[in-house]
Order: C-alpha cells, then sequence, then structure tokens
C-alpha cells in the first residue's frame, strides 16, 4: 500500500485539514518581498472607530482590490480594513511574484469537472488578470513601477514522459475551444528549442503569456493612495475575533469584535482566505490552510538574466514549482513550491498547516535541487532567502465568493436587498490569488453595492457561489483526492 491509500496517513491528513485554523501567528518568517517594510507597514488609527459601512477583514489583493472598487463606485463610503498583523503580510506579501494561469491545463479539468461553458468563463476570468493587473500598474505612473508588474513569456517545462504527452493533448483541447489563443501559446520538444530557453533535462516546454510582479510593492502603493483620501482607515495589529448580529443600531446590522474594540458596520467582508473558516466554522474541513515554501536563490554569473522577458514552471510527475527572476543584473531566481516532492503524503507538513512562522524542510530539500535540474546552467545556485506563507484551498478547487448566508454563519440575515448590509466572503485561491483575486474585487464590489447584474457576464458567479448544495458536497476526503489529482 502506497502513501496515497494508506488509512492511517489519510485519516492523519482529514484531521488537519478539518481542524480550527485560528487567526495569523505573531511572529511569521519574514519574506524577502517585505524588506524593507511598507511606511504604512503598522498604520492604526489612535482609536479604533465605532462604526463604518463596511469591515474588510485582511489586508491583501482580495480586501485591497475591493476596497479600491467600492470608493470608485461610491467615494462617500467609510471602510475599515482590519489585518491581525502588518498590512500585506499575508499570502499577497509571501507568494512567488506570478500573475500566471496555466489555461491549457486547467481548461481540460474544468470541462470535465463543470461543462464547457463553465470552463471557458472561468478561464477567461483567469486570463484577464494580466492585462487588468498591468492597466492598473500603469494608471500609478512612476510610482507604480516599484511594483515590477510586467508582462513576461511563461515557460511550462516538463519533465516527466506521461505529462508531456497528457499537455500535448490538453494543450490541442484548450485550443480546439479559444482558437483566439492560436499562436499566443507555443509548444517545444526540439532539444535546441528547449536549450534556447534555458531548459534542461525536460521533455518539452509550453511557452504562453504570463506576467510576474512584486505584489506586496504593488498593492502598497494602491493601499497607501487609498489611505490618503481618508475614506478608508487600515488597522493593522488588529485580531478579529467574533461577529455577531446587532439590533441596538437599526442602520448598523453587525458587531466585529476585535482586539481593540467594537466595530459596528452594515457589511463584513471575509478577505482572509486560509484563515477563513476561523470566524465561519461551518467551512472547517472545506475551506483550509495549505503552507508554501518559498525561496530567493542566487545565480552563477552564466545564468541568463531574462527576469524581464520570462517566468518557469518546472511541472514533475507529481506537482510543479514555480519560478520568477530578478529583472535587474542579480538574476536572482525566486523559487517556490515542492509540495509533496519529498516523501509524498507520509511526510506533509503542509497540509492543513496554518503556521508561517516556520519552514518547511521537506520542500527546502527539494527547491535547492531544482536550478541544477531544471535548467542548462543552474548549477552553483544556492538559497539565499526562505520563508512560508499561508494559502487557501477549497474541497473543489474553486474560490468561495458570495454571500455569507445563515446555513453558513450561523447569524440572521439581513434584508433580500444587499444594500441593507449583509456578510460576504472572498477565498480559497488554491494558490492561484494573482489570476482571481483583482477582479473578484472588482465583482464583490459591485454585488455588495447590489449591482450583480453588472458582473453576471464576466465573472464566474454560478461557479464560485458558496451555496449549500456546493460545500455539501465538500469534505477533507475530497479535498484530498482533488489536490492529488
Amino acid at each position: 500500500m502506497d502513501s496515497s491509500t494508506d488509512p492511517s496517513i489519510w485519516q492523519t491528513l482529514t484531521t488537519r485539514l478539518s481542524r480550527d485554523p485560528g487567526t495569523p501567528v505573531d511572529d511569521p518568517t519574514i519574506s524577502f518581498w517585505q524588506e524593507p517594510p511598507l511606511p504604512i507597514a503598522q498604520h492604526a488609527s489612535s482609536r479604533l472607530p465605532k462604526d463604518a459601512d463596511i469591515v474588510i477583514i485582511g489586508s491583501g489583493i482580495t480586501g485591497i482590490s475591493t476596497a479600491l472598487h467600492l470608493l470608485r463606485r461610491d467615494p462617500k463610503l467609510n471602510i475599515v480594513m482590519l489585518e491581525a498583523r502588518t498590512a500585506i503580510s499575508g499570502a499577497t506579501g509571501r507568494n512567488g511574484g506570478h500573475i500566471k494561469a496555466v489555461p491549457w491545463a486547467d481548461y481540460y479539468a474544468l470541462k470535465e469537472a463543470y461543462g464547457k461553458e463553465s470552463a471557458m468563463k472561468i478561464t477567461k476570468f483567469r486570463l484577464a488578470h494580466l492585462e487588468a493587473m498591468v492597466a492598473e500598474a500603469e494608471a500609478l505612473g512612476e510610482e507604480g513601477k516599484v511594483g515590477l508588474v510586467r508582462r513576461v513569456d511563461g515557460v511550462c517545462a516538463i519533465y516527466d514522459k506521461e505529462v508531456w504527452q497528457q499537455a500535448k493533448m490538453k494543450l490541442a483541447t484548450f485550443l480546439d475551444d479559444f482558437p483566439e489563443e492560436r499562436g499566443k501559446w507555443t509548444m517545444h520538444e526540439d532539444e535546441n528549442e528547449l536549450k534556447d530557453l534555458e531548459v534542461a533535462n525536460a521533455h518539452g516546454c509550453i511557452v504562453g503569456r504570463a506576467g510576474a510582479a512584486w505584489p506586496y510593492r504593488f498593492l502598497g502603493v494602491i493601499l497607501s493612495r487609498l489611505l490618503q483620501g481618508g475614506q478608508l482607515s487600515l488597522e493593522t495589529h488588529t485580531v478579529a475575533k467574533d461577529i455577531q448580529r446587532t439590533k441596538s443600531a437599526p442602520t448598523h446590522a453587525y458587531e466585529v469584535h476585535t482586539t481593540r474594540g467594537t466595530i459596528l458596520t452594515k457589511h463584513v467582508l471575509h478577505c482572509t482566505n486560509g484563515h477563513a473558516a476561523h470566524l465561519l466554522p461551518a467551512l472547517q474541513g472545506k475551506l483550509y490552510p495549505l503552507r508554501g515554501q518559498m525561496t530567493v536563490q542566487t545565480v552563477n554569473p552564466e545564468f541568463p538574466r531574462t527576469g524581464a522577458q520570462r517566468s518557469y514552471s518546472p511541472m514533475w510527475a507529481k506537482g510543479f514549482d514555480y519560478i520568477t527572476q530578478s529583472p535587474g543584473e542579480d538574476g536572482s531566481l525566486y523559487l517556490g513550491g515542492g509540495l509533496l516532492q519529498d516523501g509524498g503524503l507520509e511526510k506533509d507538513e503542509d497540509l492543513g498547516n496554518p503556521d508561517d512562522s516556520s519552514l518547511s524542510a521537506g520542500c527546502l530539500r527539494h527547491l535547492e535541487s531544482v536550478p541544477s535540474r531544471a535548467f542548462v546552467r543552474g548549477k552553483g545556485s544556492s538559497i539565499e532567502k526562505k520563508w512560508t506563507g499561508i494559502m487557501g484551498f477549497t474541497g473543489d478547487g474553486l474560490p468561495l465568493v458570495d454571500r455569507v448566508h445563515k446555513f453558513l454563519s450561523g447569524r440572521e440575515e439581513c434584508d433580500d436587498d444587499p444594500r441593507a448590509g449583509g456578510e460576504w466572503i472572498a477565498a480559497g485561491w488554491d494558490g492561484y490569488g494573482m489570476v482571481h483575486c483583482w477582479l473578484t474585487g472588482k465583482a464583490l464590489a459591485a454585488m455588495v453595492l447590489g449591482h450583480e447584474d453588472e458582473v453576471v457576464e464576466w465573472f464566474p458567479r454560478q461557479e464560485f457561489a458558496c451555496t449549500e448544495e456546493r460545500l455539501g458536497k465538500m469534505n477533507p476526503e475530497s479535498a484530498l483526492r482533488h489536490l492529488l489529482g
């Protein structure tokens, strides 16, 4: 019996996936991206605001995008953003810097699971993020250049023969249904072509459009500008402990209890990804944390400096890693991944783990070997910086974006009119936050303010909905099966 079918191992892991993820730990590892800290990293009011139109829990890309789009729709809104640690200290400030969908791979699975129409809608939504974020960065002018948001060629290098054969089939299926994408995605298996791409030991590569960025700085510029406008209050080191319905304040349906006091508000938005099940316990076992390992690795002088033009995703027999490169002279590799690459399920320490104060030894053993295995001139690389971050995964691989109904929160809902108030969730990005969160924030802002009809054409509203039926199909066992493919 291998580890994927060992009942004792499955029992251990499903128990971990069912636990309360708690709130973010106080002493996380230090991310390379977060040095030096933003000037607003510790931003907080001298006294916690007593009330707000909207309370957003979480200061990552989802919360920031939602706040920005809410204020674009209604500049008079009074918004409070709560953050348990420093600003943008969660996954957004700890990820790999990719703005990358893998449509040829994901579309095939989506089509099998949800049908062609839904698969196409989700795929188009993900692909739209690169241009949306590039445009947002360009609109920031000179100040926005610090975020290094850029278009690159995403190189998926495949190191297993069977996976390569499947990849070619999946690419053909994708292009059959997306003829407009022909020419934007190319297949390479000639030895000289692979060498030109700096790829070693692979059976082939698929190259397509992708993006890279320094998300902590990019989102930091946007958040700083929002704070200057005066309609957003950022409260760092303020943990949301509990949410209650109240009838004592007719215009404010909710009390948000924090470590610094209580806020009355009309709307509460859960933008806490892997920690969302803490305040919404009904999600435990359905939306769970997964710890990811990141590194910065130095390269030898001969290693090509192509960080302004390329990113990489080495794909193994099971799983994949992700690599962006510094666009500067140093050429450092920002390399993450390694999940289940060092001994499989029986050695896993990351599934269901919400603790980013420690490192993943198994992942690190794998990641330190990747440059020399994956690249023509990758020998001599060494790990210079290492840290972890907490992602949020769902039982079926799709995010949860919706109004939080009573069956989930246990709290009475407001009137049917969304403008009367309500709880909302946007979480569970399954490691692909950069191609989900920005436009989800735009859609969620419209939904909160009662303009859902404006997003149904382009946002996967039905597919991401947090319905009782959908949640009923999720459990830790199905989550593991989905994760393992």
